[in-house]
């Protein structure tokens, strides 16, 4: 494959020829649009949940439901995202899980100030059918302790024959511990 054969999100050189550093923009990382005193803890001002430039920005992930201990958040069926069968990467997938569970326990803090270091310590995933349109995936807390907590997710997705199907269950454990 060539460079002009490349295609999607991420398929920008990651700097000059000549070595000098790329061109950026105005994004500024990934915590420059956070707006703190949102509805949502870490919503940047324009009503996004993931800064630009992060992953979760670029797989395309967004929070479409938010409430203490529960979230659904979603991902688009995209071309740059599938498998070489026409289906939702798996890795897809466990991403929305993953970061899904990750947002809900986040959502137990108070603020986003006094929110612990998290990291996913363990991520179990069923995959039940093939997703083949947006994923959406509804995360509820199990148990917030003094240095693990835990989410259940549920992953749905409309079928080819047009009806919501649950396409993949799982399990998040983050380390919830101060730094």
């Amino acid at each position: 494959m060539t460079d002009s054969d490349a295609s999607g999100p991420g398929t920008e050189p990651d700097g000059a020829a000549d070595g000098s550093e790329p061109e950026t923009d105005d994004r500024g990382g990934p915590e420059a649009d956070i707006d703190p005193d949102a509805d949502r803890p870490g919503a940047r001002a324009d009503g996004d949940f993931f800064p630009d430039g992060t992953f979760n920005d670029w797989v395309g992930l967004r929070v479409e439901e938010y409430s203490d201990g529960e979230v659904v958040l979603a991902v688009d069926y995209e071309g740059f995202k599938r498998n070489p069968g026409d289906v939702m990467h798996g890795g897809v997938t466990a991403t929305l899980v993953d970061v899904a569970g990750g947002v809900a326990i986040g959502s137990t803090f108070e603020d986003r100030e006094d929110r612990p270091f998290m990291a996913t310590t363990n991520l179990d995933i069923n995959y039940l059918r093939p997703v083949t349109d947006t994923a959406y995936a509804t995360a509820a807390v199990v148990r917030v302790g003094s240095s693990t907590a835990v989410a259940q997710v549920d992953v749905e997705s409309t079928a080819p024959d047009g009806e919501r199907k649950q396409v993949a269950i799982g399990t998040v454990t983050y380390s919830v511990a101060d730094q």
